[in-house]
């Protein structure tokens, strides 16, 4: 640990001799943790790095009557060994409300903010190692009447702003969202319930110009939901959506099917427990992951004026395919392993309507990642754990499709090592 990190154990060591056990709700936790990577850029070059992250966090989660109050505030410092450009201060605040109103009613408030660096995997293919920082801001509510009994109706509302500092981001990903939700759920019993409801999602790009006029995506979903605690051992809940996406600059990039995901735990004996996911989504799911439609893209209202259009691919379908399973151990009160397997299948379908954008067609891709964990907690305050990850990624089947993410071959392995010490 840097000597940043040490001062910090020091403080919080300090304190821990002076806070009496459960005094407050307050909680403090310093950690270190350190990853060595084979592969950083993801790509084949195969660039190792080592990174180290100092993180202090601190929180609050009080109870009062019918009210809890939450809050919580993380910043961390990561530091590279070779490239030290992305070289980052991070930061992630959030805060929330929740109250039981009169016999039948519920409503929580939530916000938060957030800066950190973009996965590198996400930035733009021959600028991977870019410094690039996404910040976030996010509020919501959620009003709930009928708190207990068989049915009940929840109602949400919710705003978002993302901005990215890489240039090639700023051009097209900056985005704000609005979204709201209904949904009617009927619990047969304190085991099963039902949930029907409808969502909305409006996606507006202020920078991304296509056709002349600022991009905008309005999504309306149909949602089934249900939630089965099978046994005393096992649970399962699931959704599925039938959405419908409209923009604003091309009806042909209109999207309408079906997304949905499953989770399943399961745990057996008191020491092992099961978790299986599944899911199907898309990139036309309104959070604005690129470009879609292909009329002549101009970045800025001038460029529109002065006539400096540039073709991209915009007509771009792609739809993910997740199964990620995990198994966790305990053996002990203080001993714990984890393993993991991951899998992710990426098929993109393109129909462009100009030649200079480069051919249609179909390309998939594959991305496999397994892994293995392990942790000890010495004491309530201090535990230290490690990791080993083997990640692949197949190159595209059909490499002359062009995709708004574009992916190469590559594979590698992460191995990571934390420690904590956390005062609550």
């Amino acid at each position: 640990m840097n000597q940043y990190t040490l001062s910090l154990v020091s403080l919080a060591a300090s304190l821990a001799c002076s806070v009496p056990a459960h005094a407050d709700p307050l909680s403090l936790k310093l950690s270190e943790t350190v990853t060595y990577d084979t592969n950083y850029a993801r790509n084949t070059s195969d660039d190792a790095e080592v990174v180290s992250s100092t993180g202090i966090a601190l929180g609050l989660n009080k109870s009062y009557g019918r009210q809890n109050y939450s809050a919580s505030g993380k910043f961390g410092i990561d530091k590279h060994k070779n490239f030290k450009e992305q070289d980052n201060n991070n930061y992630e605040l959030s805060g929330g409300f929740v109250s039981e109103i009169a016999s039948n009613w519920a409503v929580a408030l939530n916000g938060s903010t957030s800066e950190k660096l973009n996965s590198v995997e996400n930035n733009p293919l021959n600028n991977r190692l870019a410094k690039n920082m996404v910040r976030s801001h996010a509020a919501g509510m959620n009003l709930q009447y009928g708190v207990a009994g068989r049915w009940s109706l929840l109602g949400s509302l919710g705003m978002a702003r993302t901005s990215y500092s890489l240039d090639s981001y700023d051009d097209y990903q900056n985005r704000k969202q609005s979204s709201g939700g209904l949904r009617l759920v009927y619990n047969t019993s304190d085991l099963l319930s039902f949930g029907l409801g409808v969502s909305t999602a409006n996606t507006e790009y202020p920078k991304q110009i296509v056709a002349g006029v600022p991009e905008e995506i309005k999504q309306r979903s149909l949602d089934f939901t249900t939630n089965w605690q099978v046994t005393g051992f096992s649970r399962l809940d699931s959704i599925l959506s039938y959405t419908k996406n409209k923009y604003k600059s091309d009806s042909r990039a209109d999207f309408k099917g079906f997304t949905g995901r499953l989770n399943w735990n399961y745990k057996p004996t008191g020491v092992t427990t099961y978790s299986l996911s599944a899911a199907r989504v898309t990139n036309n799911d309104g959070s604005g992951t690129g470009l879609r439609n292909n009329a002549g893209v101009y970045d800025t209202i001038e460029d529109y004026i002065l006539g400096n259009i540039r073709y991209v691919d915009t007509t771009i379908n792609s739809v993910t395919t997740s199964i990620d399973g995990r198994m966790r151990w305990t053996p002990t009160a203080k001993l714990g392993f984890t393993a993991g397997l991951g899998w992710d299948r990426y098929d993109v379908t393109t129909s462009r309507n100009v030649s200079s954008a480069g051919p249609t067609g179909k390309t998939s891709s594959d991305y496999t990642v397994v892994s293995l964990a392990s942790d000890y907690n010495f004491s309530r305050a201090i535990s230290v754990g490690c990791s080993i990850q083997q990640y692949k990624q197949s190159a595209e089947s059909n490499p002359q499709v062009t995709t708004n993410v574009q992916r190469v071959g590559h594979d590698g392995r992460q191995f990571s090592c934390n420690a904590s010490f956390t005062i609550d």
